[in-house]
């Protein structure tokens, strides 16, 4: 029986694949299954990963046309085991501690309201080595103090506002979701683009149920020469705004902390401004 499902959707991840697969069977924790999506590749990922395969029952492959990373996690949601409780996301170049499945686990089982967790991570570089840039993680959860000021959340309170899940705070990978609720999501937007991909599921998810941090790396993200780079295109956030500005169905409650986030967006670009030039003039 599977508790969590795993689902990775990896282009050209030839070089880092591996890595990321043995991390996974190196779990602590045993009762899962993992999904792979090989989105088009054209160098040899696939059989990079179909070695695994062949030794590894609890591994799935699924080899599709390029369609995009969204594309290929929505489809792995699909092929994941139907008895599973609890979905991670995991890139092609990124690995997980051995304890990380273990940790979702359990935090999820203990909390039945809690729907997404993500946790604190490591950044290491192409050779695995860890990168000192504390800054990098974990990324401030900052809401609004109702006098026109952000506050910041500390690590230790695990409860994060809806304000910092739709502003951003979660990343894609590593984030763990509680499948009863995301099958009530659309999944994936598809439709969004770079940048934003993962802040409309996460809206969604946070609106249905509550979202908590663990202060742990759990989580190691890598960065190297031939990872794609994101660049956050500000037509994606119009869109994300209009997506939301228009949503029919919500409660009073949801639609609340919708207009709460719309409205501040500005003031909140603002702020975020005003902090990295001071962090950035006090460095000089």
């Amino acid at each position: 029986m599977s508790k969590i499902s795993i689902i990775t959707s990896c282009y050209n991840a030839e070089k880092y694949i591996a890595k990321a697969i043995e991390s996974v069977i190196a779990s602590t924790f045993i009762d899962w299954d993992y999904v792979i999506v090989d989105d088009g590749s054209t160098d040899n990922s696939a059989e990079a990963i179909l070695d695994y395969v062949k030794k590894e029952p609890r591994l799935r492959f699924i080899q599709q046309p390029n369609g995009g990373v969204c594309n290929g996690r929505n489809n792995g949601s699909k092929a994941c085991s139907p008895e599973s409780e609890y979905i991670m996301f995991l890139d092609g170049d990124d690995c997980i501690e051995p304890e990380t499945l273990e940790v979702i686990v359990k935090y999820l089982d203990q909390n039945p309201h809690v729907g997404l967790i993500f946790s604190d991570i490591w950044l290491i570089d192409s050779e695995d080595r860890i990168l000192d840039l504390d800054s990098f993680s974990p990324l401030p959860r900052f809401f609004p103090s109702g006098d026109g000021r952000f506050k910041e959340v500390p690590d230790d309170i695990p409860e994060t506002p809806f304000f910092s899940i739709a502003t951003g705070v979660c990343r894609e990978a590593g984030t763990a979701l509680r499948k009863s609720v995301y099958l009530k999501t659309s999944g994936w937007s598809e439709w969004l683009g770079q940048g934003y991909e993962g802040v409309d599921l996460f809206i969604q998810m946070a609106l249905l149920s509550d979202a908590h941090f663990i202060p742990k790396k759990l989580y190691k993200y890598r960065q190297h020469e031939t990872q794609s780079h994101k660049s956050l295109d500000n037509t994606n956030i119009d869109k994300l705004i209009a997506k939301w500005k228009q949503a029919k169905g919500l409660t009073p409650e949801q639609q609340a902390k919708i207009t709460q986030v719309i409205d501040y967006i500005p003031a909140y670009q603002e702020f975020l401004l005003a902090r990295d030039s001071y962090y950035l003039n006090s460095q000089l």
